[in-house]
């Protein structure tokens, strides 16, 4: 079968349903507009004072990581202030993420923000389920990184020159991402199961694994090769962005601008991942 098989129906899927990416980002929006004062009051009044010059030559942002580098004890008392909000941005995510599979899987092409919503609500508990049934995934991600890095490290710690440390550590990123999206797949796959066949999550994960089996390669080269559209069209956003004078009204205003409009094409690209995984599915469950 073509490519066209596949990205038709998906596309047509993701474009049918482009309300959603605008209803995820005005949630993301207004949580981070609630977010954002207290968190960035907390961290300047905390760690301000920690080697910050008169005249700064680079944002705070990055004056603070150099800081939390160098003084990684400082972050004891913080430590559950941090687990609380990586465990919120957790649940935010998972419900944003039940509501924009359920709201692209079903067959009414209308979406509306309480139905999205509903969704949300609906897959909230599964989406947690398949996170933790997720994590034994993970860890064995992990090991088999470990272990096919082991060459590289060796390599890279025999090297005369930087060339090789360069190489090296450029590899190991790679790897880390073939390995991430092809471990993706299975999440996702687990969860368009889930919500297009009504099934509980372990029995999804069992019939994932069973799908992936015998078409993880074909599924995979597509989640690549739009891994790589997004890529390069991320690649030419940064590029447009750079035209216009930092510092300036309009440069500030294009960053502003450039940068929202950035979101929503990242929440319509995780669609239009979404509705191409389902219509391989589709395609190829019976063969």
């Amino acid at each position: 079968m073509s490519l066209r098989t596949y990205f038709t129906p998906g596309f047509n899927r993701a474009l049918s349903r482009f309300r959603l990416s605008v209803y995820v980002w005005l949630t993301l929006l207004a949580l981070a507009l609630v977010a954002i004062a207290p968190i960035n009051s907390l961290l300047r009044n905390s760690f301000s004072h920690f080697y910050l010059t008169d005249k700064p030559s680079m944002p705070f942002e990055l004056h603070l990581a150099e800081v939390f580098l160098a003084n990684q004890e400082i972050l004891g008392p913080y430590t559950g202030f941090l687990l609380t909000l990586v465990l919120l941005s957790v649940l935010i995510f998972a419900f944003l993420s039940a509501g924009l599979f359920g709201r692209m899987l079903s067959p009414d092409p209308v979406v509306t923000f309480r139905e999205f919503l509903a969704d949300g609500a609906r897959y909230f508990w599964k989406f947690i389920l398949s996170l933790l049934l997720f994590l034994p995934f993970l860890v064995i991600l992990f090991i088999l990184f470990r272990l096919l890095i082991a060459p590289l490290n060796l390599w890279s710690s025999r090297a005369l020159t930087e060339w090789p440390v360069i190489i090296a550590a450029n590899l190991r990123m790679l790897l880390l991402i073939l390995l991430w999206t092809a471990f993706k797949l299975l999440l996702d796959l687990a969860r368009i199961i889930m919500v297009s066949e009504s099934k509980r999550v372990i029995p999804a994960y069992l019939s994932a694994l069973r799908f992936l089996k015998g078409n993880f390669l074909g599924l995979w080269g597509l989640y690549l090769l739009l891994g790589l559209a997004v890529i390069i069209i991320s690649g030419i956003w940064l590029l447009v962005l750079r035209l216009f004078p930092a510092g300036m009204v309009p440069g500030v205003l294009a960053f502003i601008i450039l940068g929202q409009t950035y979101i929503i094409f990242r929440v319509l690209a995780r669609q239009v991942f979404i509705g191409i995984e389902y219509a391989y599915y589709l395609r190829r469950k019976g063969a």
